[in-house]
């Protein structure tokens, strides 16, 4: 018989007492420790922090590889939601050796190391009828982070990166940013050429978000066909190259004391208004 346990019976069952890796020498650790200078923009293996990001990933079919927790760590309840990948490698290390793997950076009190998923590309936006958010400059990770989540809730086909700063989109700050949802949203890195070719080919319409336009955003709503909506940095706003593409430009009424919003801010917005518009459609 086929006997499964959940991820709180593999941390606080009876192995409990396993011994706790305090050496920063050992290869357990030396292991975590290449993954987290891993620079490639194609990581074989990856490190999700803390559990509702792992979980987030396991329910999209991430393939864990191990998990860890720090020396104390005591949980009082934590789903079975994993329990269908039977007993991983579960090791405890104390809490030096986690503050010399992580540095300043923040450290997991719980952590996984899982196989990288495929990059998505831009052909995995095709065959829907959903829109595309693309992020032209947006450099910030706790905003693309915020996009993505918003992007999840709203329906949209996949989020764009344009010169973001990221290596890839698996990366440990953009994980926590999204709370996971990077796995449940396919997120492509492109360039500008190939985001304008991929938008030709497939006959999406563009519209931006930019302060100056003339055109309010609540319009959106009579646009029928798909559309890759594209937000600037606060800073910079929308590219012009990007700008000399766009067939709609929209901007978002609000007070002339406030300059511009938050660029998660406006995605939110404009995710909404287009959300309405679909649904009253419908």
């Amino acid at each position: 018989m086929h006997v499964t346990t959940s991820l709180h019976d593999r941390i606080n069952g009876p192995d409990e007492e396993r011994a706790v890796i305090d050496d920063p020498h050992h290869p357990i650790a030396r292991r975590i420790g290449d993954v987290l200078r891993n620079r490639s923009p194609r990581p074989k293996t990856i490190l999700i922090d803390d559990l509702e990001n792992i979980e987030q990933a396991v329910r999209n079919s991430v393939r864990l590889d191990s998990l860890y927790v720090t020396e104390g760590l005591q949980l009082a309840s934590i789903s079975g939601a994993i329990s269908e990948y039977g007993r991983l490698p579960t090791h405890k290390l104390s809490r030096n050796v986690v503050d010399g793997l992580f540095g300043g950076e923040k450290r997991a009190r719980i952590f996984a190391l899982a196989k990288a998923p495929h990059p998505a590309r831009l052909s995995d936006l095709s065959g829907v009828e959903d829109d595309i958010v693309v992020l032209d400059g947006v450099r910030l990770v706790g905003n693309i982070g915020a996009i993505t989540r918003t992007s999840v809730g709203f329906g949209a086909a996949g989020l764009v990166l344009l010169n973001s700063g990221l290596r890839n989109v698996f990366d440990r700050r953009l994980i926590r940013a999204s709370r996971g949802l990077v796995f449940a949203l396919p997120i492509v890195l492109a360039t500008l050429d190939e985001l304008t070719e991929y938008l030709r080919s497939e006959r999406i319409s563009v519209g931006t978000l930019t302060a100056h336009a003339t055109e309010e955003l609540e319009s959106a709503s009579g646009v029928a066909e798909r559309m890759a909506i594209v937000l600037g940095s606060e800073r910079h706003g929308v590219s012009e190259e990007i700008d000399t593409i766009a067939n709609h430009r929209y901007a978002i009424p609000m007070s002339p004391e406030i300059e511009s919003l938050n660029v998660s801010v406006s995605a939110g917005i404009a995710l909404y208004e287009r959300n309405r518009s679909i649904r009253r459609r419908t």
